[in-house]
């Protein structure tokens, strides 16, 4: 029986929710990559709502707030639909494939330093069944993997994120990103209190702030 030996090491971009800042962090890790041993390069799996080359589309955002043009951003399936993958897929009469996807990440991560950016939320479907993104990847493959959770520090933050942080487990969370929304803040007091509330309740994991561009 051939033993897996896990994936290349790559930078795994989950959020809370849709619209939390995925895209912002994805753009970020990749500037931290520069220079490197490796050409930084982004993926993006799944894409609903609608197509990769859109100047809207999670790929162009990241490469224009990168800055990095020349270098890849690639995906592997779009949508029209805005809804989860699973049923954008089940919509256009098509199936994604979880094999693919984990295939794909492995041919990036051998080549360049990779971030690969989910869609939605943490559990979000994505494969018939609705099984994860998650559920592409086999026991060991994550072992080098840095894994970043992505919310918001506003009203609401911390039950969206010690959920995620439960489906998460027994996976390390690298990093948690917390991105300020770009909207008049109504509850500013809990804005100011939810980052140290987390560092007490999550002391081993790294906590990092950013501005969302349009704020």
């Amino acid at each position: 029986m051939e033993m897996n030996s896990g994936l290349p090491e790559f930078d795994l971009v989950l959020g809370t929710d849709t619209h939390v800042g995925k895209t912002i962090v994805s753009a970020f890790l990749l500037r931290e990559m520069v220079p490197g041993e490796k050409t930084p390069a982004y993926l993006k799996p799944v894409l609903t709502g609608g197509r990769g080359e859109d100047p809207d589309s999670d790929p162009s955002r990241c490469q224009a707030m990168s800055g990095l043009s020349g270098h890849s951003f690639e995906w592997m399936f779009a949508f029209p639909d805005p809804v989860d993958p699973m049923t954008a897929a089940r919509r256009s009469g098509a199936s994604i494939n979880p094999d693919a996807i984990r295939e794909k990440i492995r041919l990036m991560a051998d080549r360049h330093a990779l971030v690969v950016e989910g869609a939605g939320g943490v559990l979000s479907p994505f494969f018939e069944g609705g099984g994860g993104i998650l559920s592409a990847f086999r026991p060991g493959d994550l072992s080098r993997c840095r894994l970043h959770l992505v919310s918001h520090p506003h009203l609401g933050c911390l039950s969206q994120i010690l959920c995620a942080i439960c489906a998460l487990k027994p996976l390390r969370i690298f990093c948690l990103h917390l991105v300020r929304r770009p909207v008049t803040d109504e509850w500013p007091l809990a804005t100011s209190l939810n980052p140290d509330t987390l560092r007490s309740l999550l002391p081993s994991t790294p906590l990092r702030f950013h501005e969302s561009p349009s704020s």
